[in-house]
């Protein structure tokens, strides 16, 4: 591919077929791109729009670059940013929901197993009864942590509104006031006088009242999980044995509410009460189940704050997105077919600076091979459908009469 041509290739009736230019080249390239797009719902119905209006400034354009594919990669960028977003954001609270769920069942596994038996008031009191608080406490914390994280991102969507509306508001006074300063030097004293006066009512504080307050309930939903988690690491650490504990961080979580040694109670507990051994495969799956939640929790707080910085660079993007979002599988099928359109754009991309001299049919020809390269990976999710729009384009631009 891109080796330069030495002889003019030649038409059905012998004549030299012309080389195609850049412009040329990108404008067959773009309508490929733009269609797929479009047809699989890629692009929001503005982002086509500008898309299709580029293609049109494309194909009367004097000079042909690759400008117009880059723009689209980055319009397509987002759009993946967004994708992301909204699946790593739904799967984190997916997360959150299935492990309240499965806390539950062992709970009432646990529960079920002892109804069977005649709980003396001493295994009550030395370990029945402490496990199974600890094990009702701990739930209602994750249930307060899910109900936490549902406010935390309500909350940052309203920041982000507020905000993206805030500087709105503060641009459109800002130059509205510009205007009105260049203007009156050549205005007389009434005219200015009124100006000033629809200046001032321009007042845009309602906006950053509500910015403020936005921000503030985001931060303070933020310092509720943080001190939920600081907690939940308090009772983690409780599930472990003494020696392998961390006691600077028992201390970060020393403000909430006690929190009984139940490894240590469940470790005598069974020890001193043969009878209740065979618990021991389900006590020791709880325990598990405690300690490893506070690292999970963490993480899924860390995550969903990494998945929602698109949400807050791309405002309207993100809600118009959310107002049309469908399902997670189709999400994760728009997200695939996203990452292997970048992938051919910036492959196709080299077509354009290679410096072959292609004749329509030979460059034709070229993308086809691009399109179906079975070695390259990226883009085989979409190749077929790929090769249907250049089928579909090719047909159009080849029977145009005017």
């Amino acid at each position: 591919m891109g080796a330069q041509k030495k002889f003019p290739e030649t038409g059905a009736m012998g004549n030299p077929l012309p080389a195609l230019n850049r412009q040329q080249k990108e404008s067959l390239l773009m309508m490929i791109v733009v269609n797929f797009a479009g047809e699989q719902g890629l692009l929001n119905h503005e982002q086509l729009e500008d898309a299709r209006a580029s293609l049109r400034s494309l194909f009367i354009r004097t000079t042909g670059e690759e400008t117009m594919l880059r723009k689209l990669i980055g319009i397509l960028r987002i759009n993946r940013s967004l994708n992301q977003a909204f699946n790593d954001m739904t799967h984190i609270l997916e997360g959150v929901i299935k492990s309240r769920a499965s806390l539950e069942s062992k709970h009432e596994i646990l529960k079920e197993k002892l109804k069977a038996m005649d709980i003396t008031v001493d295994e009550n009191n030395d370990f029945i009864g402490i496990l199974l608080e600890f094990s009702k406490d701990f739930i209602q914390n994750v249930a307060a942590f899910e109900r936490q994280m549902l406010e935390y991102q309500e909350v940052r969507e309203n920041e982000a509104r507020t905000t993206h509306i805030f500087r709105l508001a503060r641009e459109a006074r800002k130059r509205l006031k510009n205007k009105f300063e260049q203007a009156d030097a050549e205005d007389n004293k009434h005219e200015t006088e009124v100006k000033k006066k629809i200046y001032q009512s321009f007042n845009y504080a309602d906006a950053e009242s509500e910015y403020k307050y936005a921000k503030k309930s985001a931060a303070s939903a933020g310092k509720e999980i943080e001190s939920s988690l600081k907690q939940f690491h308090k009772m983690c650490q409780m599930t472990m044995k003494p020696e392998m504990r961390t006691p600077s961080k028992i201390e970060l979580g020393s403000a909430g509410k006690s929190c009984p040694d139940i490894y240590t109670f469940s470790a005598r507990g069974l020890a001193d009460h043969p009878r209740l051994k065979f618990l021991a495969p389900v006590v020791q799956e709880l325990l598990q189940l405690y300690q490893h939640s506070f690292g999970m929790f963490m993480l899924d707080f860390e995550k969903f704050n990494r998945a929602i910085v698109p949400m807050i660079e791309n405002t309207e993007d993100y809600f118009n997105a959310k107002e049309n979002d469908e399902d997670a599988r189709t999400n994760q099928v728009k997200l695939k077919q996203i990452e292997s359109l970048i992938a051919f754009i910036e492959a196709i991309s080299l077509l354009l600076k290679d410096g072959g001299q292609y004749s329509y049919p030979a460059f034709s020809t070229q993308v086809t091979k691009l399109i179906t390269d079975t070695n390259e990976t990226k883009w085989i999710f979409i190749s077929e459908e790929l090769l249907r729009m250049k089928l579909a384009v090719e047909a159009k631009l080849s029977t145009q009469l005017t």
